[in-house]
């Protein structure tokens, strides 16, 4: 499944209607006469890939199930394959941050249980998300390490998703020739392993490739173009033969986008719909902002306007879902070319501009420069690597040329072990002592933050407490004695009324007041109901006009120990409050999940973001209160930010 993931932003390549995957039948037999909870595992994992290919719900809790059952079996071979299944799932259903954090936690598993193959599968996955979200030097350095990892293991299949890698960058960079060489290397290296539907893929990144040479060729025969049409074709077959919905899917669009290259627009609209009835049969929403936009440009020369203006607004806002920034100025330039070919000149004018924006941006964002510099700099340290090894080569090699003088050798051996020896041993002491030492110091940070912790919560307690049944019983009395006053007098004149009245609304605002701060500093529900019910309230109390938030919680059926449930909600709240008082934002979304490993919180805002690297040096206390806690949680929380474009905080906490 997750290896095809590779192609879906290059080819872009469904099919009749589905028959039902017979593998699926034969999987879930399988799966109830499982003896063993690895070989469960295994094939929840399996099941995970056919369902990837066409029904995105089943895939979810596949991979879900997989992670619970090898969480409590510690088969971590299998967890690490369930965390990159289920990523997959959240990419294919565009929840980029949720896809991060499953890749990079399959990642660190794979790693931990010395698990290469799967390690340079989820480096693979990572990079291309990241590239879609413009991080190009960052999708550099894992694709680069993914390469070393298939290098080292003799991986021909992953070789070959490496050369489709380069290829797709030699794309980017509008070096043709280099990236039809690249996946002609990919193609034979499939072809030699049997692997029909890759190797279909990389015929279809041929395709792609000549289209994009024909943007640029000076000739009139459109030799490239023709060339484009033979290898989608020749892909298309092998996909309908294999019954593959997404890349059939994919490979009409490629074709569709194609023919719209050269005018024939009866022929981008023959691709291009059932490319649309396909991806809408088996809910694939990946490369939807692109698709829509041909049919879109197709219809709108076809001078059917009303269809037109249709898929380009569907276009710009599955592009805008997609987190696409590549596919959103292809559509803004659309639309532009839309109102300016249907006489709106204010619109055109508009959409030109974000167009001109969005071009700049991606420019910024698509820097040479740091891509190259990244580049040289991990070649450096591979080089590096590769010379200390060279090096211990050597030693190894002068080590057997030494072997004279054996009787000599062998005493002097002798002596220099037990030094040896006597050395290690004390220096094995010292690093215990040294270990214990480090270990207690840890300890007593512990000791000392929860104090901390506990103490800043007991003065929330006190003052909440003070301020209900202290200032708020005093603004009650005297909102209750106003009101006898001006029972007991009467008031003639108008001004004298309406200062009494404005004044009572004032105590009663007051009452209110005092009410809700206490509240939010102590919250009643917190102690009643759990973190999830508790959040409910509080963000029930935010003014939805100004600010429109949304919280999504599972897994809290059960309540958590109390000193975790409050801290967490004190950092969610403390989150939320930063998002208020910075953000200038519109939206927030919180979305809240408990399993089996622990907790995870992603809290998404649409304001004005911030450079993350800065992070260290804001003077506010909200932020460092927010990390300590966390820390003291043994938990992690990342702010993925950049200025003018939103906020997603990502914290997780274990659960014992």
């Amino acid at each position: 499944m997750k290896r095809f993931l590779l192609f879906l932003l290059i080819l872009p390549c469904a099919a009749p209607a589905q028959k039902p995957d017979p593998r699926i039948d034969s999987l879930q037999k399988l799966l109830v006469q499982a003896k063993a909870d690895t070989q469960k595992v295994n094939l929840l994992n399996k099941l995970a890939n056919v369902h990837w290919d066409t029904e995105f719900p089943r895939c979810l809790k596949n991979a879900t199930d997989a992670i619970n059952l090898a969480t409590k079996i510690k088969f971590y071979k299998g967890l690490s394959q369930a965390y990159l299944n289920r990523g997959d799932v959240y990419y294919g259903k565009l929840v980029p941050d949720s896809a991060i954090t499953d890749y990079k936690r399959g990642i660190s598993i794979a790693y931990k249980s010395n698990n290469p193959q799967d390690m340079a599968y989820g480096y693979n996955d990572l990079a291309v998300i990241l590239r879609t979200q413009g991080r190009h030097a960052d999708a550099v350095v894992y694709f680069l390490k993914a390469a070393d990892i298939y290098e080292r293991i003799h991986d021909l299949n992953g070789s070959a998703n490496s050369w489709t890698h380069l290829a797709n960058n030699y794309n980017h960079l509008e070096q043709f020739d280099k990236a039809l060489a690249a996946y002609q290397k990919a193609y034979e290296l499939r072809v030699k392993l049997n692997l029909p539907l890759v190797a279909a893929q990389s015929l279809a990144g041929i395709g792609m490739t000549y289209r994009n040479k024909e943007l640029f060729a000076k000739g009139t025969d459109k030799k490239n173009f023709k060339l484009a049409v033979r290898y989608f074709d020749k892909a298309l077959k092998t996909f309908i033969e294999l019954k593959h919905p997404v890349n059939i899917g994919l490979c009409y669009k490629e074709l569709g986008i194609t023919y719209l290259q050269v005018e024939d627009y009866p022929n981008t609209l023959k691709n291009l719909l059932p490319a649309e009835k396909i991806f809408t049969e088996i809910g694939f929403k990946r490369e939807l902002g692109s698709l829509y936009k041909g049919i879109g440009l197709a219809y709108m020369h076809l001078k059917q306007f009303d269809k037109a203006k249709h898929y380009l607004d569907k276009g710009l806002q599955a592009s805008i879902d997609e987190h696409y920034e590549q596919h959103i100025k292809e559509s803004y330039e659309a639309l532009y070319s839309y109102y300016k070919m249907t006489g709106n000149d204010k619109k055109s004018l508009e959409y030109h501009e974000k167009f001109e924006l969005m071009k700049d941006s991606l420019a910024k964002v698509f820097n040479f420069e740091k891509l190259a510099e990244t580049t040289t700099k991990y070649e450096a340290e591979k080089k590096q690597h590769q010379i200390n090894l060279l090096s211990k080569e050597n030693t190894i090699q002068k080590l057997s040329i030494s072997k004279q003088k054996t009787t000599t050798g062998i005493v002097a051996g002798v002596f220099l072990a037990t030094v040896a020896f006597g050395g290690m041993a004390y220096s094995r002491k010292q690093l215990k002592q040294k270990a214990l030492m480090q270990t207690k110091m840890l300890e007593q940070q512990d000791v000392i933050t929860k104090a901390v912790l506990d103490a800043e919560e007991n003065e929330r307690k006190r003052i909440a407490s003070d301020l209900h049944d202290g200032v708020g019983q005093l603004f009650s009395a005297v909102k209750l004695n106003m009101n006898g006053l001006f029972d007991r007098i009467t008031l003639d004149r108008e001004e004298d009324r309406f200062l009494a009245e404005n004044t009572l609304a004032l105590v009663d605002e007051s009452c209110k007041e005092v009410r809700i701060i206490s509240h939010r500093m102590m919250p009643n529900m917190l102690l009643r109901s759990g973190i999830a019910s508790d959040l409910k309230s509080f963000i029930e109390k935010i003014d939805g006009d100004s600010l429109k938030v949304t919280l999504e919680a599972t897994g809290f059926k059960d309540r958590l120990e109390s000193n975790v449930e409050t801290m967490l909600y004190r950092v969610i709240q403390e989150t939320v409050a930063n998002v208020i008082k910075h953000a200038a934002a519109t939206r927030l979304d919180i979305l809240l999940n408990r399993d089996k490993e622990g907790i995870t919180a992603t809290v998404t805002d649409n304001g004005k973001g911030f450079d993350t690297t800065q992070i260290g040096g804001f003077s506010g206390i909200g932020l460092k209160n927010i990390i300590t806690r966390i820390e003291y949680l043994k938990g992690s929380v990342d702010y993925d930010s950049t200025p003018g474009k939103g906020t997603a905080v990502n914290i997780w906490v274990p659960v014992a």
